[in-house]
């Protein structure tokens, strides 16, 4: 699936320093998914992009509103029922309509539920692509790789609702954007939770892809969760990819340091030799400037792709 734009806006991120234990080396929280909210309008967005340092959740796509809602069907979808009055707490680009593509956020749970029937007239405009994000341009770049240290996104999430017809997809994607800072080119590096396709696309892409955005155009390099062996620092334990819904909540980490940096340039530059010859392999070069959560269908014509999520525990933080 191609990739599109991601940035997105909402609360103001929390950065703060915590102990990963006494006497223990710091973690410096960069991004914390908001645990307060009271408003889902407060953080829904339709095709906009937010200020810097802000956590919020966009419908990309020019052609609908995001309206209150009291669908409780949505909650099927999800896996996430908020709380009276539930049109405070759920927006829809069809109100009236059950199912429809939605944002729901209360307290620390986003639930996003991204249907093709809904959308039609996005779709037509953005490469067959339905999309809803979760995300951040952060207020500073972060610099890890450039004093050793490494970056840790991690995220707990829920997806009971994956349904797709003929060549519709069903996709999550958890998404750093990394720019070299010495040539001022920017790399979408990736891990992928779900996709319909299952196991025996996954594998057959070598569980380590890239290819190229035409909507950014910039180069995407995509590892598996919790399988591939060169773009994943293993030491931290993350959920699998999964390639059927499921209803329990599970814990993802997408962890990389200059090994995983380093394979990933390398493996861009083998990819694609002419337009990434320019891109630095020095892995102290680059910056991490905006991480996301990408939900996203897949429906051309004569197709069809639903998909339902709930995210709590969102973060970035930078380890030793």
């Amino acid at each position: 699936m191609g990739r599109t734009q991601r940035y997105f806006s909402g609360w103001i991120v929390l950065v703060v320093s915590l102990l990963v234990a006494s006497g223990a080396p710091s973690a410096q929280v960069l991004v914390q998914q908001p645990t307060d909210v009271t408003d889902v309008q407060s953080i829904a967005y339709v095709n906009k992009v937010p200020a810097r340092g802000i956590v919020g959740i966009t419908l990309w796509g020019s052609h609908y509103q995001l309206l209150p809602t009291s669908d409780q069907t949505l909650e099927r979808y999800t896996g996430f029922s908020p709380p009276d009055p539930r049109s405070k707490y759920q927006v829809s680009v069809a109100s009236g309509q059950s199912g429809a593509t939605a944002i729901q956020a209360y307290g620390g749970e986003i639930g996003i539920n991204i249907n093709s029937s809904s959308i039609a007239a996005n779709l037509a405009e953005r490469f067959n692509l339905g999309t809803i994000v979760l995300g951040i341009d952060l207020q500073t770049p972060a610099r890890p790789f450039a004093t050793g240290k490494k970056a840790k996104y991690s995220f707990a999430a829920t997806i009971p609702r994956s349904h797709q017809t003929n060549q519709g997809v069903t996709q999550v994607v958890a998404y750093y954007n990394l720019r070299d800072r010495a040539h001022h080119r920017d790399f979408w590096f990736g891990m992928v939770a779900f996709d319909s396709r299952g196991w025996y696309h996954q594998s057959g892409q070598g569980l380590e892809e890239v290819m190229w955005d035409r909507a950014t155009n910039q180069p995407i390099v995509h590892a598996t969760a919790a399988h591939s062996t060169s773009l994943l620092d293993r030491s931290y334990p993350t959920a699998a990819f999964a390639g059927a819904p499921f209803h329990d909540r599970r814990s993802y980490t997408f962890a990389i340091g200059a090994p995983q940096l380093g394979a990933a340039i390398s493996m861009m530059k083998s990819r694609y030799p002419e337009p990434a010859a320019k891109f630095s392999n020095d892995p102290a070069d680059y910056e991490i400037r905006h991480i996301n959560l990408n939900p996203e269908i897949y429906a051309p014509q004569g197709s069809t792709a639903q998909i339902g999520i709930t995210v709590s525990n969102w973060r970035l933080e930078i380890v030793p």
